[in-house]
């Protein structure tokens, strides 16, 4: 038999859907041994937390060979990842997966539908083209490592100190400020599930009502970060004159985030689309480690344009 169904993740796959994400990345990138990849660190507990409506499994003869997660970020919907059993590729799974995931998020209604990839993998890019997602620019995920004197800025608020009431009037100031960049950006979802199971912290750079801009961070073992190091999984600076020196600050940020949870290696990367962002990154210190591609559906722009100070994990 090879009865391929696709339905809903539930909590009770989280486990098994984690060591096939392991493995199949592990695998792709040709490590000795694929279970070591990522050390401690975890995409799938996250993102189906964040997002239950939006993960996918599939069953093949009624095993679990493939999990596919959707980010809901607003108006913007980030496919990924998706990863089938090793010892399960080659076999239309990943199409299947597709299928269901490009029409979940076709009925969500997202305005911008993104993914990232690996731009040496014509298989890859080839599979995304077919569901109508097009090649943009080259996402550079960097490194920075951060010295012991890097300081939080004096104007910095954590989410996680904030009392219930503030953290409802953050996350509509973060709503603004994202809407700045994209119409209907919203990462409230991902500063909600880092708050909820403490993957990290979320920085606000700003008093309450006039916030400038603000990251997602996270730090720890579960965390999409692991352990060893600390990672920007969004971060925006607002729309307006003197964007380019509230970026700065808010790395200044990210980097005293870093040195508060103990590690001194720091990760944040940015679509090249953001030319003065990329360079900003390379002026602060921060070094291209891994280049992904990121595509989009329908083709054109989205975020990624001159001008914009952003920084996200879409992997």
């Amino acid at each position: 038999m090879n009865d391929i169904a696709v339905r809903l993740l539930a909590e009770a796959d989280l486990a098994e859907a984690a060591r096939i994400n392991r493995i199949a990345f592990g695998t792709f990138f040709g490590l000795d041994d694929p279970s070591k990849f990522r050390g401690d660190g975890d995409s799938v507990h996250g993102r189906f937390h964040a997002n239950p409506d939006g993960a996918f499994a599939a069953d093949l003869d009624g095993r679990l060979v493939a999990s596919g997660f959707v980010m809901d970020w607003g108006s913007v919907g980030i496919l990924g990842p998706l990863t089938v059993d090793v010892d399960c590729w080659s076999r239309g799974i990943a199409r299947a997966m597709m299928a269901e995931m490009v029409g979940w998020m076709d009925r969500r209604g997202f305005a911008l539908h993104g993914l990232f990839t690996h731009p040496q993998s014509a298989t890859h890019i080839r599979l995304y083209e077919d569901y109508g997602y097009g090649m943009q620019r080259i996402t550079g995920i960097m490194a920075k490592e951060v010295g012991s004197g890097a300081a939080m800025p004096a104007d910095v608020r954590l989410f996680s100190e904030l009392s219930i009431g503030e953290k409802d009037a953050a996350l509509a100031d973060c709503r603004a400020v994202a809407d700045t960049v994209f119409p209907g950006l919203d990462l409230s979802r991902e500063i909600g599930i880092i708050n909820q199971r403490a993957l990290g912290d979320t920085l606000l750079l700003g008093g309450a009502g006039e916030l400038s801009a603000f990251a997602c961070c996270h730090q720890g073992a579960m965390t999409e970060a692991g352990s060893a190091q600390a990672l920007v999984k969004f971060a925006v600076v607002r729309d307006a004159p003197g964007r380019a020196a509230v970026f700065a600050d808010l790395l200044a940020a990210c980097e005293g985030f870093a040195v508060i949870r103990g590690v001194t290696r720091l990760i944040a990367g940015t679509n090249t689309g953001r030319a003065e962002c990329y360079r900003a990154m390379i002026d602060a210190g921060f070094r291209t480690w891994m280049n992904g591609i990121a595509m989009l559906r329908p083709e054109g722009n989205g975020y990624n344009r001159a001008g914009v100070f952003a920084i996200d994990d879409w992997r």
